[in-house]
């Protein structure tokens, strides 16, 4: 799958187009694209969790565990592992959607689902947390 034009150049500049690619940890079915250096301050803190704690070893386990390098080529284009295109539900259709440090991929039909439903949602009966009131849009 190809990653759009206008990230190309920058991710070739910051990570030499390597990246690492793992399942998120939400109930979504889309994956997490993180640029190897974005990727290596986030395992980093994933690795200093308790290993006693069971909710710390689920994530490492599922976030960790399924992280794969990725390589973009020339052309923009990086080749995922069957295993996350199968989590994904990938067969064709794929949406990047930027997230700051890092992208989502989803299915074309899981992203169109899952809008719909945020869109339909938005505002119900919804009070900002902390963190959202500073952000003040």
């Amino acid at each position: 799958m190809a990653l759009p034009t206008r990230y190309r150049e920058e991710l070739h500049e910051r990570c030499g187009g390597s990246m690492v690619v793992t399942v998120n940890n939400t109930s979504d079915h889309c994956l997490w694209m993180y640029p190897l250096d974005e990727w290596e301050q986030v395992e980093k803190k994933i690795n200093n969790l308790s290993s006693f704690n069971p909710q710390h070893v689920r994530l490492k386990r599922f976030f960790v565990g399924y992280a794969s390098d990725v390589d973009m080529d020339k052309t923009g284009r990086v080749l995922l592992p069957p295993s996350l295109r199968e989590f994904a539900r990938i067969d064709k259709e794929v949406y990047f959607i930027g997230q700051g440090n890092k992208f989502e991929i989803w299915s074309g039909k899981d992203w169109e689902v899952s809008q719909a439903a945020w869109l339909n949602q938005a505002g119900v009966d919804e009070i900002p947390s902390p963190e959202m009131e500073v952000l003040q849009l």
